[in-house]
């Protein structure tokens, strides 16, 4: 039995592994970083999962006779890898054995639980971008109602049962004591730890389709009306077994769906508050909610003249003779210039406009022209250029 229990998992995860593997090959080929636009609804924590499968039992009939089973479920997700469920089923089991016992049973029963779920696939390879397929891992706590009637091979006649108007309500985990509580309970009532593991497939955003296998541990001895090796009744206490042991299964096949939500959107551009850069200014979403007045591809938070376009080397600025001094800062906005944004040809730090000498250096206090003997007189003027000289003497040194 257990061994069967492990067979059927080891080959889920095999299973989930060999797609895992496949995923992060085929995801490496591709670009790694994935743009998403914003929605108008993004999905809620919560979703449903109703699922309908065949039951197994293990317990003291147990040759085989699958009976069906339904359940729903509500699940409330906290983080990519962890979630809470909250469960409910419904089905029947059943069996026989005809060694000794020569009789078979039917079981109707409702199960309670709250379930603890560990995406493993989301765990290892959160590298992967919208992989489909999730491995998951869950066990918890639950309830189970149930009814049983152990009935003859040969002429069907009811021979044992779980209940009936004289069954009072049993210790829970019964294993010592007695009945106790009024008379006529119609379903015995008993505790369980279901463990299992699921196998998903992300068909949308909101769908997924899967298979769970779960077994269910219910520390109970009469689920097939049938008490250790013995065939007295086992509707009171006092018939229990001192090893408790009955245990059931099921593998269903699930399909889930994730709710949806409109997000908070306080400046109502569509871009939810939670990835707005700028939650109370209208904005795009190309710069996260934030808005780009003057349309020159620069948000404004970062766009020092907001209502004037202008290129990026200039952060929004407008530069009309691009010679890199934005227009508010340069002194001639449309000639390009390197002296504050004027032309300087000579570099001599003169304007042209003011440079009596645009095309050679020279002195500032000489309007821009030369002195190349460095006697105070521009050579423009200075009959001795290359010798240094008195002014009275047109420059020329004194004989």
């Amino acid at each position: 039995m257990v061994q069967r229990c492990f067979t059927l998992t080891a080959c889920m995860l095999v299973a989930s592994l060999s797609l895992m593997a496949q995923g992060r090959i085929s995801m490496q080929s591709k670009d790694s970083v994935v743009t998403k636009m914003p929605t108008q609804r993004v999905l809620a924590p919560y979703s449903i999962i109703v699922r309908g499968g065949l039951t197994q039992f293990f317990g003291e009939l147990n040759n085989q006779d699958m009976k069906f089973m339904v359940g729903a479920s509500l699940r409330r997700r906290f983080s990519p890898t962890f979630s809470m469920t909250f469960d409910y089923t419904a089905g029947k089991l059943g069996g026989d054995k005809e060694e000794f016992y020569n009789s078979y049973f039917l079981t109707e029963y409702n199960t309670i639980a709250l379930v603890a779920h560990w995406d493993i696939t989301e765990q290892l390879n959160r590298q992967l971008i919208n992989f489909p397929f999730h491995f998951s891992v869950y066990g918890g706590l639950g309830i189970i109602y149930f009814r049983a009637n152990a009935y003859d091979l040969n002429t069907n006649e009811l021979v044992r049962f779980s209940n009936s108007d004289l069954s009072r309500r049993t210790s829970l985990f019964l294993r010592w004591g007695t009945s106790k509580g009024p008379l006529g309970i119609e379903r015995t009532q008993e505790r369980t730890i279901p463990l299992g593991t699921t196998l998903s497939y992300q068909l949308s955003n909101s769908w997924k389709i899967g298979l769970d296998y779960r077994f269910y541990f219910v520390r109970n001895d009469k689920l097939d009306a049938t008490s250790g090796r013995s065939l007295a009744n086992p509707e009171e206490s006092a018939s229990y077994s001192d090893t408790p042991n009955d245990m059931f299964s099921f593998l269903s096949g699930t399909g889930s769906y994730r709710f949806t939500r409109k997000p908070k959107d306080a400046d109502e551009d569509g871009i939810p508050d939670d990835r707005d850069r700028c939650p109370d200014t209208p904005g795009s979403a190309r710069f996260f909610g934030c808005p780009d007045t003057d349309n020159d591809g620069i948000p404004d938070y970062v766009d020092r003249c907001p209502t004037v376009a202008g290129p990026v080397a200039t952060r929004g600025c407008p530069d009309t003779d691009g010679d890199g001094f934005v227009d508010r800062l340069d002194e001639c906005p449309q000639v390009a210039g390197t002296l504050n944004g004027c032309p300087d040809r000579d570099g001599d730090g003169v304007k042209d406009e003011f440079d009596g000498c645009p095309d050679v250096p020279g002195l500032f206090r000489f309007g821009g022209c030369p002195d190349t003997d460095g006697d105070g007189i521009p050579d423009q003027v200075d009959k001795c250029p290359d010798k240094p000289g008195k002014y009275e003497n047109g420059g020329c040194p004194v004989e």
